[in-house]
């Protein structure tokens, strides 16, 4: 029950577009540089790169490596949420 209300809760703030800060989870912007099995790799525009673990329970649009996404992590780098930004 604990897991859905966090949920929840990231979607209204997704979806109403505050910061995610406020609902645990951390929003980070970068271009999708590759894909490997369940981990992502992600370069911010201020050049750091992040690793992020994805699985079946991510809510992620179709990417590919070269995207623009805004992904939304737990504090060990869970991706909760990936969206694709338009260029």
């Amino acid at each position: 029950m604990r897991w859905t209300r966090k949920l929840v809760i990231a979607i209204h703030c997704v979806m109403c577009g505050f910061a995610a800060t406020g609902c645990g989870l951390d929003g980070v912007r970068g271009e999708l540089v590759r894909i490997d099995g369940y981990h992502y790799l992600l370069k911010a525009p201020d050049g750091h790169e992040l690793r992020l673990r994805v699985d079946s329970r991510t809510h992620k649009d179709v990417v590919q490596p070269g995207d623009d996404v805004q992904a939304y992590i737990t504090e060990d780098g869970y991706a909760e949420f990936i969206q694709r930004l338009e260029k």
